[in-house]
C-alpha cells in the first residue's frame, strides 16, 4: 500500500489506537516528496517568521548536503519529469564508503567547515522549494541523535526553539507512552538506518482549523466549543503529517521531512471518517487528553455514525 499524498490516502497508514508504533513503509525515490504543491504559503511563512529556520554548528555540513540534494532533485525532475534516478548514485560512484558515511565524525568535504553564516540561508532556500518541512538530526559523541537544524514552516503545535538541540526521547516527551513503548525502537532505527532507502509513516490529528501553521493558544474546551454532530463535517479537520526519514550518505545525518495535508471531515469518504472516529475512540489515557479528544470525540462519533448509517462500524 502506497503512503499517498492526501488525507484520504494517509489515514489507512496511520495508527488506529492501541500501542504506539512507528508504522514504517518503504517509499520509492520518485514518491519521496510532494510534487506540484503551491509553495506561496511557505514562502510567506519564511519571509515573516525568521526564527522558523535554525541551524546549530554541528549540522552545517548536513545542511549543505540537503541543499545540494534538493537542487539535484529539482534539476533531475526538470530534465526527466516523472523520473526516479537515485540522487546519491554519483556519490557512491565517486568512491564514498557507505560504512564511513555512518561514522558521526565523517565529513566528505572538510571545506564545508566554517560556513556557519550560509547554512541557515541555504536551508531556508531548500525548504521554500518543497512542500515538506525539513529537520536534520545528527548523532552526538554518545550516539544520541539530536535535532540540530530545521526549517519549520507548518508545525503541528510545537515550537522549534523548544526542541532544537534535544535528543529523540525528550523531543517526544509530550507523547504519552513514547519512552516506554517506542523510544528503544526509534533509537535502534536511527542507529542502523543505511544510506539509500527512504522510509515513511504518517501521523494524524483532529483539529478545529485548516491553518497550515497550527499553533493554537486558546484552551481546547473553547477551541472546540462550537463543534456539534450537526456541523462536525465542516468544523472538524483531519490534519495528517506525511513523514519520511533517510540517511544522508556524506554527513551521516538523518533527514526527517514532514508534509502537512489537511481536509474537513465532509470532504472525506465514509470509510475514512469511520476510521478517524475509531482511532479517536481507541486512544486512551493521557494521549486522549493531549489530543483534546474529550472536547470533540462525542460529536465526531455521532457524525461518523450518521455518515455510515451503521453504529456497529464504530463498535
Amino acid at each position: 500500500m502506497s503512503l499517498g499524498f492526501s488525507v484520504e490516502a494517509l489515514i489507512p497508514r496511520a495508527r488506529g489506537g492501541g500501542a504506539l508504533r512507528m508504522g514504517l513503509v518503504r517509499v520509492p525515490e520518485a514518491e519521496w516528496l510532494t510534487s506540484g504543491a503551491d509553495l506561496a504559503a511557505r514562502a510567506a511563512v519564511f519571509a515573516a517568521e525568521r526564527d522558523c529556520v535554525q541551524v546549530l554548528p554541528e549540522a552545517e555540513a548536513a545542511v549543505e548536503e540537503v541543499a545540494a540534494l534538493l537542487e539535484h532533485r529539482h534539476d533531475a525532475q526538470s530534465r526527466h519529469p516523472g523520473g526516479s534516478r537515485d540522487p546519491f548514485a554519483s556519490t557512491f560512484e565517486a568512491g564514498a564508503d557507505p560504512e564511513r558515511a555512518m561514522d558521526p565524525g565523517f565529513r566528505r568535504d572538510d571545506a564545508l567547515e566554517g560556513r556557519t553564516s550560509r547554512a541557515p540561508a541555504a536551508l531556508r532556500t531548500a525548504a521554500a522549494g518543497v512542500w515538506e518541512d525539513l529537520c536534520i538530526l545528527t548523532p552526538d559523541t554518545s550516539g544520541q541523535y539530536r535535532l540540530t537544524a530545521a526549517a519549520l514552516a507548518f508545525p503541528t503545535d510545537w515550537h522549534l526553539a523548544e526542541k532544537l538541540g534535544q535528543a529523540l526521547t525528550p523531543i517526544h516527551a509530550p507523547i504519552h507512552g513514547y519512552a516506554e513503548q517506542l523510544a528503544a525502537g526509534v533509537d535502534h532505527f536511527f542507529a542502523t538506518l543505511q544510506p539509500g532507502p527512504i522510509f515513511g509513516r504518517t501521523n494524524w490529528f483532529v483539529v478545529a482549523s485548516d491553518a497550515w501553521r497550527y499553533l493554537p493558544q486558546d484552551d481546547p474546551q473553547i477551541r472546540f466549543a462550537h463543534v456539534t454532530a450537526d456541523n462536525a463535517g465542516k468544523t472538524l479537520f483531519v490534519r495528517c503529517e506525511r513523514q519520511t526519514l533517510r540517511r544522508l550518505p556524506q554527513s551521516g545525518a538523518v533527514l526527517f521531512t514532514i508534509g502537512i495535508h489537511v481536509e474537513p471531515l465532509d470532504r472525506l469518504s465514509d470509510g475514512a471518517v469511520a476510521r478517524v472516529a475509531q482511532s479517536v475512540a481507541g486512544i486512551g489515557g493521557g494521549e486522549h487528553q493531549r489530543r483534546a479528544a474529550p472536547f470533540y470525540a462525542e460529536a465526531l462519533t455521532r457524525y461518523a455514525e450518521r455518515r455510515n448509517r451503521s453504529p456497529e462500524l464504530l463498535a
